[in-house]
């Protein structure tokens, strides 16, 4: 009896490690089995200068329909998108062989490309979605530092709370090079798409229902490439930021204290405001100050990203001051205007500039408007907003607001907004 309760308690401590051993005969392993699986869909994405025939940029993209539709990011491509006649496209496969890739189709918002592998190799990966747990597990397969294809794996965090636009928070190592990668449930099913990273286990995905919209777009396109690409990347923006700014401007605003006055605040659920004061006993004068921005921007290209908004306040006194150097003193944190903004100039216009005096609920103030056209995208403009109260010669509030990539009439609504927001404790 003791010999039956021995082979018995045997078999049991034995179950876990047979539960593990593979049909083929080795001990699996979720990331090992999902690499295996899948390692011939994933490639890398190479964009090749044409004097050179050198690599100006890498990432990483899937296939995934026996169609040869590879999925990456529109950042990784973004180089050839601008200057198509200085760049190719090009894929490597798993076992090393290269091939030209066709650009079928983009969104620059959601920053995901579709291209197309002519030799349409029967390998490909199963599109699924990104409802699932937080804390589920999740590996994220592609190409870093151009080091050969990896599988990294890491935690479902939910979805990004404070963001213009839906990512997933993937606590794992993402790495340059990885970009476009997929991102894969426990049944190898695709959730998401590598898009960038803060470092320390801090990483961004796109939802892998961006990817299926973008992909019904081709099909209905009957998969031939859309033309004029740098109309169709205005049109893009221009839709975008009309959604958001319209959502902007129906929303109640945020106002709270800051000295004398009332200022917005956090205006959206995309905007963090942070705020301190500055007490500086040998400079003769106080200054408290709140900074708001959204953390969101769209990539055009290296030079250029867009879509974002920023703006700032700083409450100003002193009681040691005599009129004339406080107002060289505050003059100098005026002076701020057309800073924001990455646009260089092949993608912008120069700042022009128009100063007026208006009354902000009231009180005097002296405004500065700048903004500067886009050179392929004409319908959108960087636009800084600067305003300072002049009513007093011992104390001042400064506005300043910078919002990139908006239309005329959705910048002269912002700043009359930001206007009419601003108002004076009684």
């Amino acid at each position: 009896m003791k010999h039956k309760y021995f082979v018995i308690a045997s078999i049991f401590l034995m179950l876990p490690a047979f539960l593990l051993w593979g049909k083929e005969g080795g001990v699996t392993d979720e990331a090992q089995v999902l690499y295996e699986k899948h390692k011939e869909s994933v490639r890398q994405i190479r964009v090749i200068n044409l004097a050179t025939g050198k690599k100006s940029a890498i990432g990483s993209g899937f296939q995934f329909s026996a169609q040869g539709h590879i999925a990456t990011n529109y950042h990784v491509i973004s180089d050839y998108i601008s200057r198509p006649d200085q760049f190719r496209v090009e894929q490597i496969r798993h076992d090393d062989s290269s091939g030209t890739l066709e650009i079928l189709d983009f969104d620059v918002i959601h920053d995901l490309a579709i291209v197309r592998d002519p030799t349409q190799h029967d390998s490909f990966v199963e599109l699924g979605n990104s409802n699932i747990s937080k804390g589920a597990r999740i590996y994220s397969m592609g190409n870093p530092y151009d080091l050969g294809m990896t599988i990294v794996e890491g935690t479902f965090n939910g979805f990004m709370e404070k963001s213009l636009y839906e990512k997933i928070l993937f606590s794992g190592s993402l790495n340059s090079g990885m970009s476009g990668g997929p991102a894969l449930n426990r049944d190898g099913e695709v959730l998401g798409i590598n898009v960038s990273t803060m470092g320390n286990q801090v990483s961004f995905l796109v939802p892998v229902e961006y990817l299926e919209t973008l992909y019904e777009r081709v099909l209905k396109n009957g998969s031939r490439p859309v033309k004029d690409w740098d109309k169709y990347i205005e049109d893009q923006l221009v839709d975008n930021q009309k959604y958001y700014i319209n959502e902007l401007l129906s929303s109640k605003w945020e106002s709270r204290p800051l000295g004398d006055a009332y200022i917005p605040g956090e205006i959206s659920k995309a905007v963090k405001c942070w705020g301190g004061s500055k007490d500086d006993g040998d400079e003769m004068y106080n200054s408290d100050y709140v900074n708001c921005f959204n953390e969101d921007s769209i990539y055009i290209t290296s030079s250029h990203s867009t879509g974002s908004m920023e703006y700032k306040y700083n409450w100003i006194t002193s009681d040691k001051l005599n009129p004339f150097r406080f107002y060289n003193l505050y003059e100098s944190y005026f002076s701020f205007a057309h800073r924001y903004g990455n646009a260089d100039e092949k993608d912008a216009e120069k700042f022009i500039c128009n100063t007026d005096f208006v009354l902000v609920d009231g009180v005097d103030s002296k405004m500065v408007l700048c903004a500067r056209n886009y050179k392929k995208y004409p319908k959108l403009f960087d636009v800084n907003l600067s305003i300072a109260s002049v009513e007093w010669n011992d104390k001042g509030l400064l506005t300043e607001v910078a919002i990139t990539g908006v239309t005329k009439d959705n910048a002269i609504d912002i700043v009359r907004r930001f206007i009419r927001e601003i108002k004076w404790k009684k």
